[in-house]
Formats: structure tokens, sequence, C-alpha cells
């Protein structure tokens, strides 16, 4: 219970200090900034037991709007407001009166205050800012107009992640724009792949694009 509503009051300041971006919807971004829990494990126990530790794991996905040092740095003041006020997240009505994240009353050796619950975060790594194309550069353009020539049709999108070195790039003075030709529902699973016609094709885009930018 703790790790669950530790995690639900993470994400709800999250939300609030990180909302959906203006620029997302010019942008035609899938879905805003977040942070979403994906694994979770606790000490083997019985069923009967309350585990002493739990471990959530999960993935933030940051737009390129927001700094990603900004956002680890609001995410550990949560964690720090957690720890030292568990009854933060004292919610009797869900999960009864008898459940409770600080203890006062019990010895600890070593310890004042009390029993409660506490926190510890670990980042993974730094985290890398994603990066958004110049939508009014020549290289853009022609991406465009040379996807329409071959499919016939053509509709721009971003999603959240980064590539790394890519947002260097774009910080050095390059005009960084971003294409993908592989099949999208199999991006990252086991079965990766991408189908043969789409790899002509994508020749053909880029061929056009080449002649595009030598007019």
């Amino acid at each position: 219970e703790l790790a669950m509503d530790g995690v639900a009051y993470i994400q709800k300041q999250f939300y609030k200090d990180f909302p959906r971006h203006e620029k997302e919807e010019e942008y035609g971004f899938v879905t805003q900034s977040n942070f979403k829990p994906t694994q979770i494990s606790c000490t083997p126990g019985s069923l009967n037991q309350l585990p002493p530790e739990c471990v959530v794991q999960g993935d933030a996905r940051i737009t390129p709007f927001y700094d990603c040092k900004q956002v680890v740095a609001k995410v550990n003041s949560y964690v720090a407001e957690l720890n030292a006020d568990p009854t933060l997240l004292h919610d009797p009505e869900t999960h009864g009166p008898d459940s409770k994240y600080c203890l006062p009353d019990e010895v600890v050796e070593g310890k004042e205050g009390g029993r409660k619950g506490s926190f510890e975060m670990k980042w993974i790594g730094s985290g890398e800012n994603g990066v958004a194309c110049k939508l009014d550069s020549k290289g853009y353009h022609a991406i465009l107009e040379a996807t329409e020539a071959v499919l016939g049709s053509v509709k721009p999108y971003s999603i959240g992640g980064s590539l790394p070195l890519i947002r260097d790039l774009q910080n050095e003075g390059f005009d960084v724009q971003i294409s993908g030709y592989g099949i999208s529902s199999r991006y990252h699973a086991d079965n990766e792949a991408a189908d043969l016609k789409m790899l002509r094709n994508a020749t053909k885009i880029i061929s056009t694009v080449i002649s595009i930018m030598e007019r």
C-alpha cells in the first residue's frame, strides 16, 4: 500500500508541475510528458505477511519543451516530502483506519520518532532531453514533399522518447529531422522488423529529398 500510494502521490505532483505544453499540439504529440510505473517486486513471503520492502520501477517520457534536469529535481523533491511526512499518504477511507505509514509510539533502536515508512529514489541515468525538429526548415519541408510524392500522403506526428546525440547536434546548429520506415507497432519488440516494400519506399523518399535539397 505504501508503494502504491507513494507512486500515486508522485504522479499527481508530476502532472501538476509538467502539464500538457501548448507546443505539443503544434507538433502533434500523441501524449504529453508522463511518469509511469511499469514493474513491481516485493520481498518474498507468505500472503498474510506485509513485505518489508517493495521496489517499483518505471519510465518517464518528457517532451522536448521541459528539461530533464528540472524533472529529476522535482521528482526528488516529491520523495523528500514523503520521507519528511509519510502521513501525507494516510487515507483511512481507502485502506481503513488502522493502515498507517507512521507509528510514533513504536520504539526503534537508534531512531527518534518511532517507526515510519520511507522512500528511496534511484535514477538509472541522467536522462536525455527530447528533440523538437524545426518546422520551418528547408529539410523538414523537403521530407514532407518527398514523402507525399512517393506515398501519396504525409502526416507528421511526435512521440515521447529520445535518440542519443540528436539533441546535441541540434544544439550545435544542425537541421535535425527524424523519420522512420519500419513497422511502428513492433518498435522495441522482440520481433522488431521492417517490410521490404517499406524499405524500397524509404530509398525513394531519401533520394527524392536529396533532389529537392539540390534544387
